[in-house]
Order: structure tokens, then sequence, then C-alpha cells
């Protein structure tokens, strides 16, 4: 795609979307092939995160920049405020001392943003347009990496992202993720906390995988990548308070040809932490506190039923009354009749019938059927139960404890397959 065509359409984007203005502070000597973007908010030691982006990385050949959006409401809590203020005096010490023109760090305070929408969502998103914005200035298609405050990444992370971006036809990809699941710096019932809940994140991956849908891909904030210009056309990142990770990389998965990268890793910390509503640090909380038990997750006999069904659109069995009954459950045959005809009408084969049919029944509905399900027919049952039920469906052995079975889950993800080269 032409510079013309890239300008053009980042340039609408701003234009069409809401964005905080903040004026770039950078090096125009500087080209960047990536920018990673972090969100900071009370973040009392962000060194070690940008110490691993500095520090910690086999020799690249290219140019990156990191942007964190230090950030909090205009009603803030003097506690936070003063802690962000000291994150931003590091930030502002660590770039005086260690940018160069291979790798550069700026950082941005935003303190005045609305109660209503303040949060991790806005945060990320003024960060991604500021990415964004780099590059439309230099009129180059780059990458945009989200990572959060509280993680670390692997030596090879820069050189992972930009070969799996330049040597593939992908615009947006999920990167591998591994919890710290041992060590010194928490309890052995914390440890063993992220363990169950990275297990269930891949259980519930995994088994979507096993459905045949096509868009079972792990969504973390911390975790993924963008080309500049899918950001655009996708609308950019959303200012939800929490999920916004969710929400923005399922429109990815969608839109943009999507993909994985095995061969980097981003840890993410298992910290405890109230700041969203739901995520991985307010479900450690919350099993502290006795108020979610992390031993349970989806019965996987939804996803035998969700399969049964899959299968029969992928047969193309349209028929109502051969439908599972658990999907009969969901919507009446009048629905079902008014999507499938809409979808037959726009479809010139099977296969723009079956990418009509998934951009429909998304990452989105599916997680609401699950939790349909959850809610009115299967309640949660058994982790353990649960991921031998599945391994069992797809012929691998399962493991003697949790952290077998979650290491087992690591690699099987790692194994999808070489990704695609040009």
């Amino acid at each position: 795609m032409d510079q013309k065509t890239f300008v053009a359409i980042t340039n609408k984007y701003f234009k069409r979307f809401s964005f905080t203005e903040i004026e770039l502070d950078f090096n125009p000597q500087t080209n960047p092939s990536l920018i990673v973007v972090i969100p900071a908010y009370n973040e009392e030691n962000i060194s070690q995160t940008i110490n691993s982006l500095f520090f910690n990385q086999n020799e690249f050949s290219f140019e990156v920049e990191i942007i964190v959006l230090v950030n909090n409401s205009i009603d803030e809590e003097v506690s936070t405020v003063k802690t962000n203020k000291e994150t931003m005096e590091f930030l502002d010490d660590f770039a005086l001392k260690n940018n160069t023109d291979k790798i550069s760090l700026y950082s941005y305070y935003v303190k005045d943003l609305n109660p209503k929408h303040a949060g991790v969502g806005w945060a990320r998103k003024i960060g991604m347009d500021l990415a964004l914005k780099r590059f439309n200035k230099l009129d180059y298609n780059g990458i945009i990496v989200g990572l959060d405050a509280d993680a670390t990444v692997c030596s090879n992370y820069f050189n992972s992202i930009h070969y799996f971006f330049e040597n593939s036809d992908f615009s947006a990809a999920s990167i591998h993720f591994e919890h710290p699941i041992s060590g010194n710096d928490y309890s052995e019932l914390q440890y063993l906390y992220i363990q169950l809940y990275e297990l269930h994140l891949r259980y519930y991956k995994n088994a979507l995988s096993f459905t045949g849908f096509p868009y079972a891909f792990h969504t973390v904030g911390s975790s993924f990548a963008v080309k500049a210009l899918a950001y655009a056309r996708q609308g950019g990142m959303n200012r939800r308070k929490a999920g916004e990770d969710f929400y923005f990389i399922n429109k990815l998965i969608k839109g943009e040809d999507f993909g994985e990268i095995f061969d980097a890793n981003v840890y993410p910390s298992p910290r405890v932490s109230n700041r969203v509503p739901f995520g991985t640090g307010r479900a450690i909380l919350e099993a502290f506190n006795k108020d979610k038990n992390l031993y349970l997750t989806y019965d996987f006999k939804i996803f035998i039923e969700l399969k049964k069904w899959v299968d029969k659109i992928k047969k193309q069995d349209f028929r109502y009354s051969n439908f599972p009954e658990l999907i009969k459950s969901i919507f009446s045959e009048d629905d079902w009749l008014e999507t499938h005809n809409e979808i037959l009408c726009n479809s010139a084969s099977q296969s723009s019938y079956l990418k009509r049919f998934f951009a429909k029944y998304d990452a989105f509905w599916t997680l609401k059927f699950v939790h349909f399900c959850r809610d009115n027919l299967y309640e949660n049952s058994s982790l353990e139960k649960n991921v031998n039920s599945l391994l069992k469906e797809i012929n691998i052995d399962s493991r003697n404890s949790i952290k077998d079975n979650l290491l087992l889950f690591r690699d099987i993800d790692k194994k999808k397959g070489p990704r695609p080269l040009k």
C-alpha cells in the first residue's frame, strides 16, 4: 500500500474518531519501526518493565520507541497523584540517561481525565493514538505494541515481533504470555492462584478452538501487536474502564489478518489489584477474599454442544430442527431463519457464508453464550475435570497437577504450527 493511502486512512481516523490532543515530543532523527505503548496508573515500580525493554533485549537492527502514558482522573486521590508524579520523575530521568538513536522512551502525564471514563482503556487509547500520530508523521505503517506497566518481556521480544510482521501478511497478532508461577516475590498460595487462573484462560481458548470456532485467540492487553494501518482501519482502541483489550482485539480478529506470535514471551504480573472490575489482578484478589473459586471453570459440556452446532453449519446443515437443544434454547427458529437468510443472501460461496456466520457469532457472542449456559444450564465445575475432558477429546494425555497441565497447555498453544511467511 502506498504512503499516500496510509496517510489518507490515518488522517481520516483522526478526523472521524475522538482523540486526546497531546503535542508529540520526539527526535526527528529517529524513524521507529515499532512503538510500545504502556499505560501507567499508580505504579510504584515501573522500572522492571522499562529495564526489560532497554537492557534485556538481543541486538536489533531497527529503531524502537516506548510511549508511557501516565494517567489519572481530575479528582484522583492525593496518594495516586503523588505516585504518578514520582513515576514521571523516574521516567524523565531514565530517558535523559538512556535514550539512544536505537531506542527511546517518551512519557506523558495526562492528569485531567473525566472520572466517568478514566481508566486503562482511555489511557491505552491515548497512548496508541500517539503512536499512530507518530507513524502518520513518518508516513510509515509501523507496528504498535500493547504492554502493561507490571509486565516484563523476553530478550527476543523486539526481534520476534518485528520479524513476524516483516515476514507474513498478518496485520495484527496476540503475543504468547506466561505469568510467573514460582519464585520468591509472592506467596505459594498466590502462585497457585495464578496457575489456576492462567490454566482457565488457556482451557477456554483451546475449548473454543476445539469447537471449530475460527477466532480462538487470547485477548490480553499486555500481549498484542497491530500494524498502524490496521489500528486506524478498525477505529482504534476504546475507552472502556476494563475489558478494552477484549473488545479491541475482537475487532482486529474479525476485521484483519490476525495471527499469533509464539516465539516471544510476555510475563504479566500475578499481583493482586482492584483497579479494574475483572481481569488477572481482580481474580487473584477475589480468590484471596473467598469471593471467587479459581478451581472452577466453564463446564466442557457447553463446548461439546457448541461444536455440534458449528459442525452442522460447516456441513451446510442449516435446519433448525437438527440443532442441539442448547442452541435452540438461545434463539427461536424465526430468529435463526432471519439471520441465516440475511447471511445467505450476502454470500457467494460456502466460505463467504462461513465468514459472515462467524462475524455474526463472534468471540463476544460466544462469551455471552457461555455465560448464559453457565448461569442457566451448566454451572461452573471442576477446572481439573474439564481440562481433562478437553485433553481427552483432542487425544492428549493429561498431567498430574495444575502446574503440569498449565505447562502442557502452554506447549499446546506454542505448537499451533509455523507462522506463514511471505
